[in-house]
């Protein structure tokens, strides 16, 4: 599990006062393990260090709190999924990949029934083992996602959690707007399929590397052609899935593959190539920025640890991420 989400815990624990000392010591946690944010720790640390806190802090609504900093601490990856989004069905197939970038804690998974949709939070580890805490995160973090990427917000009609109704619910029912459901099978948030269709808010910095001018200039090689522009989109929204093919791509240009291989052929361009071409640009696009975290940045652009982008990137560029990153 990445140590960016402890992290955040630690970030609350401060502005909680409750002692780091204290909190570790409890913890039975070595801090130079949370040095560093893109070093995977035992998911048990998360853990001990939740409950611990909760304990210190004497509040059960640790979690929902720590959901909303998170949310805040994502800006840049927000700026980056609107660059590239142009609708919440885009940006909503894109960010439960991105959220795996947490480690082995649990998925999101986007459920249809009928008109509507669940972004259900499915843990490894039981609540009643993990405690609520990383539970009550990922909705609270959901809740304020879904109220904030739309122009129009996206309403949450029904939310539901895994385990028993607190005695106290006030923040709660302060964070989430909907009607809130205790003790169920799944934990997870309703939301209407419509919104699917709601354009996404755009946002640009123009000094940063994820501005328009910058990181759409790098996506949009050659805009000129429109064909490969679309392409090169396509593949930049599939890659963070981990099941981006030239078949994939195929079917969302609503082309057949042969298709597809014939108008590369006749740029003389080879699908795996423009991916790779894809993937060195924009990594060092948003390593320039050094806001979007390294392992966010691999998972972004497909790869399934940060050690598999950081041998990709050195066979690019003849250094690792981080030195990159550190020359800038």
């Amino acid at each position: 599990m990445s140590a960016r989400i402890a992290r955040v815990f630690l970030q609350l624990a401060d502005d909680l006062g409750v002692d780091r000392d204290q909190l570790f010591s409890s913890a039975d946690i070595d801090p130079i393990w949370l040095e560093n944010p893109d070093v995977f720790i035992p998911v048990e640390t998360l853990y001990n260090l939740t409950k611990q806190l909760a304990k210190l802090a004497d509040s059960e609504d640790i979690g929902l709190w720590a959901g909303r900093a998170s949310f805040l601490n994502q800006t840049n990856l927000l700026m980056y999924l609107s660059a590239i989004c142009s609708h919440f069905r885009q940006w909503l197939n894109m960010m439960p990949s991105t959220l795996e970038a947490a480690g082995d804690i649990g998925e999101t998974v986007v459920v249809r029934e009928g008109d509507m949709l669940r972004s259900e939070w499915r843990p490894l580890v039981p609540v009643q083992d993990s405690g609520r805490y990383i539970t009550d995160m990922m909705l609270s973090l959901c809740q304020s996602l879904l109220n904030s990427v739309c122009y129009r917000p996206v309403p949450v009609p029904t939310v539901y959690f895994s385990y028993p109704e607190p005695s106290d619910t006030t923040v709660h029912r302060q964070i989430f707007s909907g009607q809130l459901e205790f003790g169920q099978s799944f934990s997870g948030l309703f939301y209407p399929a419509a919104a699917l269709e709601y354009p996404i808010i755009k946002v640009w910095d123009e000094k940063s590397p994820l501005s328009k001018d910058n990181l759409l200039s790098v996506i949009e090689k050659g805009s000129g052609d429109g064909f490969m522009r679309r392409l090169r989109r396509c593949i930049v929204r599939a890659l963070p899935s981990g099941e981006m093919t030239i078949d994939t791509i195929a079917k969302e240009l609503a082309i057949s593959r042969r298709t597809l291989q014939r108008r590369l052929s006749d740029r003389d361009e080879v699908f795996a190539n423009v991916v790779q071409e894809l993937r060195s640009a924009m990594a060092v696009r948003l390593l320039s920025d050094q806001k979007i975290p390294i392992t966010e940045i691999a998972f972004l652009l497909g790869y399934v640890n940060t050690s598999s982008f950081s041998t990709a990137f050195k066979g690019w560029h003849g250094c690792s991420p981080r030195d990159f990153a550190g020359q800038v």
